[in-house]
């Protein structure tokens, strides 16, 4: 294939995967979307077993916070994560975001609704194994994480706050 045809093929393929959808509201390119894979010309392809997971959360998580609580548009702000992409930016070793099983949303981006409310109907409503607080104040976090597994989920509720420079998670 000549250079032409390959950057041709190449941009068959890449229109293909930016046209679909995880699930109804969340598309591909947002849930891979990463400002240091792009800088740094790092890998962030799922593979198709990270999709199995994506495809869960994206369902059970986002949708209905974007049905019920938000009633329009809600930011992605991460969701899935290479190994090699979670350690650029400095994420746990252990982060969900590695298996397509976490998500951060951010509802103060369109303004629907608040993240305090976001974080309430998880916790009240929907199944998760982690829902964290992340950073915020009393009121409201500056975003939430939420993951979820096929099995075995936690309902762990934590915290995150800054001490010494450091991200300490408290139970909540």
């Amino acid at each position: 294939m000549g250079n032409g045809c390959q950057r041709i093929y190449f941009a068959m393929q890449f229109s293909f995967i930016m046209s679909v959808f995880i699930s109804e509201n969340v598309d591909y390119g947002e849930a891979v979307r990463s400002r240091a894979a792009d800088r740094l010309g790092l890998d962030n392809s799922p593979s198709q077993s990270h999709l199995t997971n994506m495809r869960r959360v994206a369902e059970r998580v986002f949708e209905p916070l974007r049905r019920e609580v938000s009633k329009g548009p809600l930011a992605v702000t991460s969701f899935y994560r290479s190994v090699v992409v979670n350690r650029a930016v400095g994420g746990s070793a252990s982060s969900q975001h590695t298996r397509g099983e976490a998500m951060d949303i951010d509802a103060d981006v369109y303004g629907g609704c608040t993240n305090r409310e976001l974080f309430d109907y998880v916790r009240g409503h929907l199944e998760f194994d982690q829902l964290i607080w992340e950073f915020g104040d009393d009121r409201s976090p500056d975003w939430i994480h939420v993951s979820l597994k096929a099995r075995d989920n936690r309902h762990q509720v934590l915290r995150s706050v800054r001490r010494g420079g450091k991200t300490c998670y408290l139970p909540l």
